[in-house]
């Protein structure tokens, strides 16, 4: 063969390679649903399959999307949250017609998102430097910002309800369900169309629109009293995370607090294994991406989660997560376990780390809303003692059909000791927790959520008549708990004090004499003692116990000394923040202005015009 046809030949085939690169990287924009949130049409099927939709890379602009992180935004900025919307509403429009529908390139990064390119544009620069862009929560081109703000104030969008022939605001609760619907300026909208009760109300109480900014304003100072200086503490191969009720008034559903960010890069770097057993799922777009990514690059991902007696669980994305996830299991249990929960929240990666405590993966949980103690621990030993906890309910064995595992207490970790429990086979409250108790010298810290459990009340009223001191922090919706055991510790001398925040004391951890803290999903309840499948950690270190000790005495000065002789109402003018969240923090159905105990704030502000 001649040397021409030979390098011919060569550079065909070049050619062939790069082409079926860029083809490979060559996908249709399904759709877009935000900014910085596209669906990219990868199999070519013409569906929009769940691992198909992709964050874009440094990219963040305000949406069309209601959400308590872009009212904060917003508020921060200085603008309400109908300009927010409305700006969301142009920054979406500008988005979709720069690439959806459109044939585009695109890289993934480490981190899962993708730098997107068309017609040899940068997507993402392009945004970055469009009069939409923020970044750090704040506009990067303020000139031009402004001049948005002004666009969207004059447009007066509108959601138009087409089937109801009703108008909304951006803001409305119906209007953002409301299916047969297009968003018009107010001068274009049908000469006909009725304006939203709902939205009427709002108009005649302004305050409640604006999440009554000034109370707001004076929440956010009252927060801002005492600020932390951090939420964890790392000692060897033991880290601790707390998240803080008081310095949030609203869940954010962004991956921002430190936990959260670390449980992404432990999902980031798992190689081989993930198995997580799970009270439950909501769907944190971060994490959920980062578990999607670890199922595409063959890494073994378990799951098992609690059901209901009726099917159902207390965070609908579970059923979608269990989806995912090939062959997870769910506790439907026999008849004489239906009143039995699998509680559990921790993740096991790679058989040598593990992540555990009393943290759900929810919105409230994740963004720091409510507090939590979680435990990040690196030791192939501890690993193996949950993964053996594991397999027996991937196994359908949960609750009183699983076996007691042996050989997990006082194994030692550097300056550490560290004992694991599970229930409901360890009875790991009436043969660990109160012998801790009964032995304790100095002080009993306890941030719960809640306390029914009657032999640990009679520890603790044991423990104050021998002038140890003790002290509860508990949750205001559980104080109202007839089971609840409070009251009693309270007649007995022993300060407790109901948060009054809007988020929850979700904590389930006990701090002990400078030397022990006990973290985990068990609640001092019987059914967490005896029923439920849960974990406990029992650790003996003085670096980590002083750590959570002064963040708990923190926590007791921010919450006012009214509140050691009554319960706040969790969704009420005594809780910071819970008229305004968006939150239905008692549990009643009722949410914000709905719910009885807020309207007492809303008529005392109009009575005071």
């Amino acid at each position: 063969m001649k040397p021409f046809s030979i390098i011919s030949i060569i550079l065909a085939f070049i050619i062939f390679v790069i082409s079926i690169f860029f083809t490979n990287n060559t996908v249709r924009v399904a759709n877009v649903y935000t900014p910085n949130l596209v669906a990219l049409d990868i199999n070519r099927n013409g569906k929009i399959e769940l691992n198909e939709k992709f964050v874009v890379d440094g990219i963040d602009t305000f949406t069309s999307s209601v959400s308590d992180y872009q009212k904060t935004i917003a508020e921060n900025i200085g603008i309400d949250e109908e300009t927010a919307l409305a700006i969301g509403y142009f920054a979406e429009k500008y988005a979709q017609s720069l690439i959806e529908d459109r044939q585009v390139k695109y890289k993934k990064l480490n981190n899962g998102n993708v730098i997107i390119t068309f017609n040899g544009k940068n997507y993402n620069q392009i945004i970055k430097s469009s009069p939409f862009a923020l970044k750090d929560e704040k506009p990067i081109n303020k000139k031009e910002f402004e001049k948005q703000i002004q666009l969207a104030k004059n447009a007066q969008l509108r959601i138009y309800n087409n089937k109801s022939n009703k108008y909304h605001k951006l803001s409305c609760k119906y209007g953002q369900i409301a299916h047969d619907s297009v968003i018009l300026p107010k001068s274009q909208l049908p000469k006909n169309a009725q304006e939203c009760s709902f939205c009427k109300d709002i108009n005649k109480i302004q305050n409640i629109d604006s999440k009554q900014s000034f109370e707001v304003i004076k929440e956010k100072n009252l927060i801002k009293l005492i600020q932390p200086k951090n939420f964890s503490i790392a000692k060897e191969n033991i880290k601790l995370f707390l998240t803080d009720l008081t310095t949030n008034l609203y869940p954010s559903g962004k991956c921002t607090s430190e936990y959260c960010k670390e449980l992404v890069i432990q999902i980031n770097n798992a190689n081989k294994s993930i198995d997580m057993a799970l009270y439950g799922y909501s769907n944190i777009p971060d994490i959920t991406f980062a578990l999607e990514r670890a199922i595409k690059r063959g890494v073994t991902v378990r799951m098992v989660y609690d059901i209901n007696v009726n099917g159902s669980n207390f965070y609908p994305d579970t059923f979608k997560m269990a989806k995912m996830i090939v062959g997870s299991k769910a506790d439907y249990g026999e008849a004489e376990y239906q009143n039995s929960i699998m509680h559990n929240k921790f993740f096991i990666f790679d058989r040598k780390t593990v992540m555990t405590g009393s943290a759900n993966i929810s919105f409230n949980d994740v963004c720091g809303f409510n507090s939590n103690a979680i435990i990040l621990i690196e030791s192939p030993e501890i690993a193996e003692i949950y993964e053996e906890e594991f397999n027996q309910m991937a196994e359908n064995l949960f609750h009183n059909k699983k076996s007691k595992i042996s050989n997990k207490e006082n194994i030692l970790m550097g300056d550490s000791i560290v004992s694991v429990y599970f229930s409901p086979k360890d009875n790991t409250i009436d043969n660990v927790i109160i012998p801790l108790i009964n032995n304790a010298k100095k002080y009993i810290y306890i941030p719960t959520f809640i306390i029914t459990y009657k032999p640990v009340t009679q520890a603790l009223i044991d423990a104050k008549s021998r002038n140890v001191d003790v002290k509860l922090i508990i949750d205001a919706t559980n104080a109202n708990n007839k089971y609840s055991t409070h009251q009693k510790l309270r007649d007995n001398k022993i300060p407790i004090k109901t948060e009054n925040f809007a988020g929850k004391m979700h904590s389930k951890s006990l701090i002990i004499d400078d030397k022990y803290i006990i973290v985990g999903s068990m609640n001092l309840s019987k059914s967490g003692n005896l029923k439920n499948d849960e974990n406990i950690l029992v650790i003996e270190n003085p670096d980590l116990t002083k750590f959570y000790k002064n963040f708990f005495i923190y926590q007791w000065e921010k919450i006012p000394d009214k509140w050691l002789n009554k319960n706040a109402g969790s969704e009420s003018h005594d809780s910071l923040g819970s008229c305004f969240d968006n939150v239905d923090n008692d549990f009643d159905g009722k949410i914000d202005s709905e719910d009885s105990g807020c309207k007492y704030t809303l008529q005392k502000q109009k009575s005071a015009k």
